[in-house]
């Protein structure tokens, strides 16, 4: 099971210029992953841990160079997570050796609870972090990105039954900090809670 994570995806890339780079892609591995109810512990190697909320989708066939058109086949389930980043270990790897260690550490991407599309795919997809809105983004816009990423992707890599996509519409970004708790919502729909330690 591959878990891909892409960076600075805001808006789709048919709305982006050729001159403008493309987004980050970061390859998780299964360890990576923390679902919902079990709590974060803050690693020791970092200043701090900085988290930004996700829109997850779940790969339901395997595909290669999957065009937009065809992407919605591909995924059967969606949800909210978080990818969560170390901070302040440029000056120990250098300005862009930390890679692996910063964004694909044990516990980085916090994965809630999938619903169906039926569930999700309302007016809008709205995420809320305790009781916060933090990821507020049009379904026209959302479908758009998804598909735009699933093309993007699979041009590099095989998806496969079970791969997590984590799709970014938000610049929101919050610090994970021992002793909070965090929960996540989908339109109502509750989906991911966790306690910092």
């Amino acid at each position: 099971m591959k878990v891909i994570v892409l960076k600075h995806n805001i808006k789709p890339l048919c709305e982006t210029r050729l001159d403008e780079p493309r987004p980050e892609v970061v390859m998780m591995t299964d360890s990576s992953l923390l679902k919902s109810g079990n709590p974060f512990f803050v690693p020791d190697f970092a200043e701090h841990f900085v988290a930004h909320p996700y829109a997850v989708l779940r790969i339901s066939r395997l595909g290669k160079n999957i065009a937009r058109r065809f992407a919605s086949r591909y995924y059967d389930g969606l949800t909210a997570g978080f990818f969560v980043e170390a901070q302040g270990l440029r000056e120990r790897f250098g300005t862009d050796g930390a890679g692996a260690v910063a964004n694909a550490f044990d516990g980085a991407a916090i994965l809630g609870d999938f619903l169906a599309l039926e569930k999700v795919f309302t007016e809008n997809f709205e995420v809320k972090i305790n009781g916060k809105i933090m990821l507020l983004c049009p379904r026209a816009l959302l479908m758009v990105l998804i598909d735009d990423m699933i093309e993007y992707v699979s041009r590099y890599f095989t998806l496969k039954i079970g791969d997590l996509i984590y799709v970014c519409c938000t610049g929101a970004r919050m610090e994970l900090v021992p002793d909070s708790v965090v929960s996540a919502s989908i339109n109502g729909n509750e989906v991911l809670h966790f306690k910092v330690k």
